[in-house]
């Protein structure tokens, strides 16, 4: 069985990975803050681990095989702290444990944060540091940049591409598939990409990445 560990498991995004994740068959582990999360992750059918990203967090990544990376600071977090600084230790640590794939949710604006409204600036510019530490690692990573997150149910179908030539938003549950389809299409491997609602199922759209995908 495929063991994937996700950073940031209890974050409003991270639950629905995890949910997908162990929908689909995944011995999914699961970092988070609170000793209260811990029963959240067990109850979804996962193994929670206490820790932060900040601090100690790698008990739960020995013998994973894929790591992503859900946990974020958030509007009123610190992103440099989080975004950037805690990111590349989950990164390094995946490579002194030698887990071959990562799977990074960041977002849509990291290539180009001056045209983004200026209070996002210092998040995106935060986790392109992350991205690109990513990029040079050695790892198979994915690169997941979706737009404006919503909490809507998933349509399941969706845009994505290298760099779409719009705004917009997609809904949480349709990232979480995403992510767990990202897990399984090769054309997902060693690539990033933008992520909006559309009208391609995702799994047709990730698999389109290499050829023409709907900008």
């Amino acid at each position: 069985m495929t063991t994937v560990f996700v950073a940031g498991a209890n974050g409003q995004t991270g639950r629905r990975i995890v949910s997908k994740l162990v929908e689909a068959g995944y011995d999914v582990r699961g970092l988070v803050r609170k000793e209260d999360h811990l029963r959240d992750l067990e109850s979804a059918g996962a193994k929670g681990y206490l820790g932060d990203l900040s601090g100690a967090f790698s008990d739960g990544m020995k013998g994973a095989d894929i790591v992503v990376c859900a946990a974020g600071a958030g509007t009123s977090g610190d992103p440099e702290h989080v975004d950037h600084v805690g990111t590349v230790r989950l990164i390094e640590q995946s490579v002194l444990e030698q887990i071959p794939r990562f799977v990074l949710i960041s977002s849509m604006g990291t290539k180009d944060p001056d045209a983004m409204p200026s209070s996002l600036k210092p998040f995106l510019m935060a986790k392109r540091k992350a991205e690109t530490i990513l990029e040079e690692s050695g790892l198979s990573y994915t690169i997941i940049r979706p737009g404006g997150l919503t909490n809507e149910p998933g349509k399941g179908k969706v845009h994505a591409a290298p760099e779409l030539q719009r705004h917009g938003r997609v809904s949480r549950d349709d990232v979480a598939e995403a992510v767990l389809a990202a897990l399984q299409i090769r054309q997902t491997h060693n690539q990033s990409f933008d992520l909006l609602e559309g009208d391609t199922p995702v799994e047709e759209a990730l698999k389109g990445l290499n050829g023409s995908v709907p900008q």
